[in-house]
């Protein structure tokens, strides 16, 4: 299984890394390195998240307040989103 980010996912990503790490250095690092676990534990475990609609799932990071929200396409895992928990909930849903 391949994982691939869509390019407002991975500006989403980049994004909160950045912020991160200007907060604290290295808290930025930390961000990206949990969401890489979270997308390693995901393509191991696909069916594992929680499912959001007919084809979306999501699941939480553990130290931050995100959820990697995400798709299959065949042998494809699609990463819609990486959202903030206290965003408006369903931004991402358009996205496919």
């Amino acid at each position: 299984m391949q994982a691939r980010f869509l390019s407002i996912a991975q500006k989403e990503l980049l994004d909160s890394m950045a912020y991160y790490e200007q907060m604290d250095p290295g808290l930025g690092i930390k961000f990206m390195e949990e969401v890489e676990e979270t997308v390693a534990f995901i393509m191991q475990y696909p069916q594992s998240g929680m499912l959001l609609n007919a084809y979306a799932r999501r699941v939480l990071l553990n130290r931050f307040p995100f959820g990697v929200v995400y798709r299959l396409r065949g042998s494809e895992l699609v990463i819609l989103s990486v959202m903030h928990l206290k965003r408006e909930p369903n931004f991402w849903i358009k996205r496919t």
